[in-house]
Formats: C-alpha cells, structure tokens, sequence
C-alpha cells in the first residue's frame, strides 16, 4: 500500500506544476495544433482536468457524465484553469480523509483490477505526458515555457 501523506505531496506537487504550465499557455491560443493529427492545446489540457474526475468516479464512486470528456469545450483559459483547480483541491481533501483500507479497496479499471492508492498515483502521473506535450506548444504558440522540474530557457534559476 502507498503511503497517504506521500500519496497527498505526489498530488499536491504533480497538479500544482500542471497548473503552472497551464497558466503559462498564451490564452489567445487555447485552438492551437503544430499538426493536423494533433490535439488542440485546449483538448491536452482537458486530459489533466479528466484524470482527475476519473478518480472521483472510481475511488470515490461519483456518478460521472461520461459525455463530459467529448463536450467539455470551455472558450477561455481562465474556466480551464478553474475547473483544474477546484477538481486537484476536491480531490486531495478527499484523498486526506481516506483510511488505509478506502486505499487499499480494490475495482476495475478497463478490465485492469487496481487498488485506489494505484488509481490514483497512475491518474497523476498521467498528468505528465500532456503536460510535456502542453510546454513544446506553450513554446509554438509563443509563450514562455515554465520551470517544471527543473529551469527552463524562459525561466531560469534566480542568482544568489
């Protein structure tokens, strides 16, 4: 079983760096694809916001419209900022009053049987792939790319 207070810092620093680069992303641009198989950058960000709402159905057994992953269409930056928000905040208050036997309850996941603790620390770390592919088009759209785990050629380490 995966530890709850190191489960709770994995969510904690994973959707606090998403919401970095989010925010970094040059609003005008949400339409933007560098190829025409690619996803809008609005769509890779909507793939964080989903992980997010996957866990609440699975670990905490919401009811889930699952016409919300081909509708949710927001028109600014600012709402999908928002909804990240409150869904990373809903979920780490959630997940910090589990017991060790909610985390250790077992379900299945697309024929995958799966622990909560493992749910989650996968929808988390599924995180990282849009949000590597967000900060190459953060850098096509002609914003800044952020610090993400380490300094970045926008924002390097400040001098000491």
């Amino acid at each position: 079983m995966i530890d709850k207070q190191y489960l709770l810092k994995l969510i904690k620093t994973e959707t606090t760096t998403t919401l970095k680069v989010m925010r970094a992303y040059p609003e005008d641009k949400l339409e933007f694809v560098p190829h025409a198989r690619s996803s809008t950058a609005k769509k890779i960000m909507s793939t964080c916001l989903f992980g997010m709402y996957l866990i609440n159905s699975y670990v905490f057994e919401e009811n889930l419209d699952r016409t919300i992953f081909q509708t949710y269409s927001p028109d600014k930056l600012a709402t999908l900022l928002a909804d990240f928000q409150q869904a990373s905040s809903h979920v780490i208050e959630r997940v910090g009053r589990l017991t060790p036997s909610d985390l250790s309850k077992s379900f299945d996941f697309v024929g995958r049987k799966m622990a909560a603790d493992e749910f989650v620390v996968g929808m988390i770390l599924d995180q990282v792939h849009p949000r590597g592919q967000l900060s190459v088009y953060i850098r096509l759209a002609g914003g800044k790319v952020p610090s993400i785990y380490g300094p970045s050629a926008d924002d390097p380490p400040k001098k000491q």
